[in-house]
């Protein structure tokens, strides 16, 4: 039994001292296995020490929240173009919202449109600097505009006290969120497990 599911991230770099913004598509699934994380790393694409750390810290965190098949399903994140290497945390709220969905069997909104960093050992979400997140929404606003013209206001989650300026985007309805469980509540409708408790994973 396979599940995927399309994965948007927003992405950022500085370049020349330039800030530069751009999606970054992926394609996510889980399948039988005994709960490992696999990258697909082909088409020159990567990732970094420090993320497959993270991934594993989403994991830990989700395994303790949700009674759902951590170990009896592999979860493949695969980047669709070429040369990307998976870094930093910023998909932490996206990734995990997608990973439970697919766990779960319970569908993703489309587009789904979520950005949000989670620090290890936590599940609350770090408020984004003003600068990143702006730049974040205002190319997540062209990408609805231009691919899901018909769509009206689309949803894009991201972190609870975060600063951003709603003016100037036309396409989106930003929903802020303090922590991932909140988010997977809102957006899939499934809380945690009864007898779980609140609180960091170490």
């Amino acid at each position: 039994m396979l599940r995927t599911a399309p994965l948007l991230l927003f992405t950022h770099a500085d370049l020349g001292g330039r800030s530069v913004f751009r999606p970054v598509s992926l394609e996510v699934a889980v399948r039988p296995g005994s709960g490992r994380v696999w990258v697909d790393l082909s088409r020159s694409n990567g990732y970094a020490p420090a993320w497959q750390r993270h991934v594993q810290h989403l994991g830990a965190l989700g395994r303790a929240r949700y009674v759902l098949p951590w170990e009896e399903m592999d979860f493949f994140v695969s980047p669709k173009g070429r040369s990307l290497t998976l870094d930093g945390r910023s998909a932490s709220l996206p990734i995990f919202v997608a990973w439970v969905a697919l766990l779960s069997g319970r569908a993703l909104p489309s587009p789904f449109l979520a950005t949000g960093v989670v620090l290890d050992g936590q599940e609350a979400l770090t408020p984004a600097p003003r600068e990143y997140l702006q730049g974040k929404l205002e190319v997540a606003d062209t990408y609805v505009r231009q691919v899901h013209p018909g769509a009206g206001r689309v949803p894009m989650w991201v972190p609870e006290g975060s600063g951003f300026t709603a003016e100037p985007l036309a396409a989106l309805e930003v929903r802020p969120v303090p922590d991932l469980i909140a988010a997977v509540e809102r957006i899939l409708g499934l809380g945690p497990a009864a007898g779980t408790s609140p609180g960091g994973v170490a």
